[in-house]
């Protein structure tokens, strides 16, 4: 099994487990206003020992098709679950991307430029050249939100 959110362009996301509203979130959202660039020893602080629970491959309407947990641990370990699929890598930082690395040929690594917009962490692809205003570009390829936290930002379908 490949690790979808992981493949850049491949796939449309967003969070999990939210309530329907009226401004379905999509990956077509501009989320430019709100967002803040996380780099470097931010990433690690917001990352390290931290669950985040996620969403992609989500509708044009704004519907999650795909759910995640992603554990963090300080040594560099990281746990993706993903329903009853599961694998462990490894989690580093990589010139201000949050980048991952799996063993098994199954899952995809990758590294990502992050966005925070209140407590949701907005993914952006770096095999994708980062350009002038790209939060306005329809290509983040995840969101998430440290896992039991309600998100402060714009609502999903799911």
């Amino acid at each position: 099994m490949n690790h979808p959110w992981l493949k850049p362009l491949s796939l449309f996301t967003v969070l999990t487990c939210l309530s329907v509203s009226a401004q379905a979130q999509n990956q077509q959202t501009d989320i430019r206003p709100q967002a803040q660039r996380v780099l470097g020893e931010e990433i690690r602080a917001e990352f390290e020992g931290v669950t985040h629970s996620g969403a992609y491959n989500f509708t044009f309407q704004g519907i999650a098709q795909n759910t995640y947990v992603e554990t963090h641990f300080p040594d560099g370990r990281v746990i993706y679950k993903e329903g009853d699929f599961e694998a462990d890598g490894r989690w580093f930082i990589n010139q201000d991307n949050l980048c991952f690395v799996y063993p098994d040929e199954a899952m995809n690594g990758g590294c990502f430029r992050v966005y925070k917009v209140e407590n949701c962490f907005y993914y952006y692809s770096n095999q994708i050249r980062e350009v002038e205003g790209e939060l306005d570009q329809d290509y983040w390829t995840a969101r998430s939100v440290i896992e039991g936290e309600a998100p402060q930002c714009e609502a999903a379908i799911s």
